[in-house]
């Protein structure tokens, strides 16, 4: 089995997710996307909505493409950057610029969609330790539900 990028950098956290139940592990994916949002200071109204809502609505496809497309061009202005840093570079680096945390915010949200809720909690809390939100905030939003 492949390890998730997670397991790298927060290896406990990890371990808890693994064994959340699934409705605990979507709701943190949510609160997680939420946290890094604001963190970030996340100000795209389609981002937010989603972040706040994704657990009694699931996105519009438009709303899904809007947000695919704001990550892409954070991503592009985020590269643009960080021009001559290694491929792919480290969290640290990706803290930073504005444009990389705040499309680290962005993919927290998409991620916290995913399908799988554990995969969704994993990819959530990844994409929001590479924005800068703080590994204590995370444990601390995952012992109110783990």
């Amino acid at each position: 089995m492949e390890l998730h990028q997670l397991e790298a950098v927060a290896p406990g956290l990890a371990a808890r997710i693994a064994g959340a139940d699934p409705g605990h592990a979507r709701v943190f994916a949510f609160r997680v996307a939420r946290l890094a949002c604001a963190v970030t200071g996340v100000h795209d109204a389609t981002a937010l909505e989603v972040a706040r809502g994704g657990l009694e609505r699931y996105p519009e496809v438009a709303e899904l493409v809007q947000l695919w497309n704001l990550e892409r061009d954070l991503d592009a202005a985020c590269e643009s950057q960080l021009e001559g840093a290694p491929v792919p570079p480290s969290l640290d680096q990706l803290q930073l610029t504005s444009e990389c945390v705040e499309a680290r915010a962005v993919a927290a949200v998409i991620a916290a969609l995913t399908p799988d809720a554990r995969e969704a909690a994993r990819g959530a809390t990844y994409e929001a330790l590479a924005a800068g939100c703080d590994g204590r905030a995370l444990e601390a939003l995952a012992d109110g539900l783990f």
